[in-house]
Order: structure tokens, then sequence, then C-alpha cells
């Protein structure tokens, strides 16, 4: 099972999807002097949250998860390929609840963006990951079937 690429094409996109659960996603600046970290867990300043993102937390925690799961999916070609693309859409839901509690809260709050964080970056390259191994997963049912033929 982790001897096929796609295998660890899923454990790739499973760890970054993990990663970008805690790393911060974006500073925001408000009134004062003060800045705050977005970040899948919540708005807020160093390690407090203020106000908290279950949305995003909960697409990045489950995108994950199925990405990890769908490792041991290796004999059920074609589930393998559902869950990879249900994956790959929770991991576009992240984007869109991420965009939709950033609008939120900067027009509630009266918080301006200052900047990307790393954390941003993480989710775009689990999807790529995610394709890719979306892409062997169909190189190989197309293998098994031309196998079939012959026979």
């Amino acid at each position: 099972m982790i001897q096929r690429i796609q295998s660890v094409y899923l454990l790739l996109a499973g760890l970054l999807m993990a990663a970008a659960t805690f790393f911060p996603l974006l500073e925001l600046a408000g009134e004062g002097k003060f800045t705050y970290i977005f970040s899948s867990l919540g708005i807020g300043q160093l390690f407090t949250v203020q106000y908290p993102t279950w949305g995003v937390v909960f697409f990045a925690g489950l995108s994950a998860l199925l990405a990890l799961i769908n490792i041991f999916l290796y004999k059920k070609r074609k589930l393998q390929m559902k869950v990879g693309t249900l994956t790959s859409l929770l991991i576009l839901f992240f984007y869109v609840t991420l965009y939709v509690y950033f609008n939120a809260y900067t027009v509630k709050y009266g918080l301006t963006f200052s900047s990307f964080q790393f954390g941003l970056i993480l989710p775009v390259i689990a999807l790529i990951f995610n394709v890719l191994a979306i892409l062997r997963i169909k190189k190989d049912e197309n293998l098994v079937k031309s196998l079939d033929r012959i026979r």
C-alpha cells in the first residue's frame, strides 16, 4: 500500500492539511497597534483565540482525515477516487469558509488585512497532491482494466 506513489501523495496531502490547521493563515490589523493572527482554530493574538472559526477548522480537519483514510482504501480504487474527489471539494470549501469568516470578522470588528502567512499556501499544495493521487489511481484502474481484457 505505501509502495504506490499515490499513497505517498495522499499522505503528504493529509499531513499538509493537518499542518494548515495549526499554522497561521493571515495577519490582521486591529484598532491601535494590535495585530491579530487568523488561523484555522480562530482569530486572536499569539496563543489566545478571541473569535473562533469552527467552519475553517472543520473543513481542514475533515479533509486531512479523509486524505489519510483514503490511503487504506487501496483495494477499492473506484471508492478511492470518489473519496479523493470529496477531499478536493473539502479543501475548496476550506477556502470558501476562510473567506466568509474573514469577511464577517473584518466588517464586524473593524479589522483590516495586514499580510499573508505561511499556512495559507499549504492547502493549495495539499490540493495539488490530492489531484496527483487521483490521477495515479485512475491510471492504476485503467491498467487493471487493460489486463482484464488480455485474459
